[in-house]
C-alpha cells in the first residue's frame, strides 16, 4: 500500500504542478498540519495512515496532507443545502441564463485561497458554442484565472461580461450556497468539491417525464430527487467515481 500511495503521490503532485502551477506551501510544518488532520480521520485508521505518513518521503507526506485537507462534502449536505436553498437555486439557474448570450454555454467556477498548495482565489472559466447539431464547439477554457488577469478580461469579452457580471454571479452562488453554474439543456450547479469529486445539481426546466427519471437515476452519476431537480456526482483523479454511501 506503502509503495501504491507514493507512486499515486509522485503522478499526482506532478499533475498539479505542471497543468495548475500548484507546489504545497513550503512555509507549512507537515508535521503539526498531520497531528491536525489525524484526529478526523476515523480511530479505527489512524494508526495505519499515521505508520504511511512516519515512513513516507516528502512527496508522499505533501500528497497525504494535500487529500487529507481538501473539502468534504456528503450526498445528505447536498439535499440538505436544496431543502434549504431551492428558492435561491431557482434564481440562480434564471439570472445566469439571462447572462449567457443564446449561442454559448460557459461553465464558471469560483476557486476558493487554498493555503496547502499556496493558491490565491481564482476562477474557472470555460466557453463553448452551440452547433446546429447539437454538439459544442470549445472557443476558450482556462483554470485558476486571477480576477485581474489580461485572460479573464479576454474571455470576459467574448461573452459580453465585466466585473459586474462576475460579482453578480458569485454573489447568486454565495446566496445558493454553490461553487459553480453551467448553462446548456439543462442548468448544472456545482454544490461542493469533496476530496477530488464534486456534488452537483442538475436543473431541468420542466418536472421530469417517467422516461427522463429512468435516464437519470441509475444510482452512480445520477439520482432523480424530486419535481425537475436529479443530484449529481462527478468522480475524481482518486475516490469514488459513483455517489459514495454518506
Amino acid at each position: 500500500m506503502k509503495r501504491k500511495i507514493l507512486i499515486i503521490a509522485i503522478l499526482f503532485l506532478g499533475f498539479l504542478k505542471t497543468t495548475f502551477s500548484q507546489e504545497f506551501n513550503k512555509n507549512i510544518d507537515k508535521d503539526s498540519l498531520f497531528t491536525v488532520i489525524l484526529k478526523d480521520i476515523p480511530e479505527e485508521k489512524r494508526n495505519e495512515f499515521k505508520k504511511i505518513y512516519e515512513e513516507g518521503n516528502e512527496e508522499s507526506k505533501e500528497f497525504l496532507l494535500f487529500m487529507f485537507s481538501m473539502p468534504r462534502s456528503s450526498k445528505k449536505e447536498l439535499v440538505d443545502n436544496y431543502e434549504n436553498k431551492s428558492k435561491e437555486i431557482t434564481i440562480l439557474k434564471n439570472e445566469y441564463s439571462k447572462l449567457v448570450p443564446d449561442s454559448l454555454i460557459v461553465s464558471i467556477e469560483f476557486n476558493p485561497e487554498n493555503k496547502i498548495v499556496n493558491t490565491t482565489e481564482s476562477i474557472d472559466l470555460k466557453i463553448y458554442r452551440k452547433n446546429p447539431n447539437g454538439r459544442s464547439t470549445v472557443i476558450a477554457q482556462e483554470w485558476n484565472l486571477d480576477r485581474e488577469s489580461e485572460k479573464l478580461a479576454e474571455m470576459l469579452l467574448t461573452i459580453g461580461w465585466n466585473k459586474n457580471s462576475l460579482n453578480k454571479i458569485k454573489e447568486l452562488l454565495d446566496s445558493a450556497n454553490c461553487v459553480s453554474i453551467e448553462n446548456g439543456r439543462t442548468v448544472t450547479i456545482g454544490f461542493a468539491r469533496s476530496g477530488m469529486g464534486k456534488y452537483f445539481y442538475k436543473v431541468f426546466d420542466k418536472n421530469l417525464t417517467d422516461n427522463e427519471i429512468e435516464e437519470y437515476n441509475d444510482g452512480c452519476t445520477y439520482i432523480y430527487h424530486k419535481d425537475n431537480i436529479v443530484l449529481e456526482y462527478g468522480g475524481g483523479a482518486v475516490g469514488p467515481q459513483c455517489f459514495p454511501d454518506e
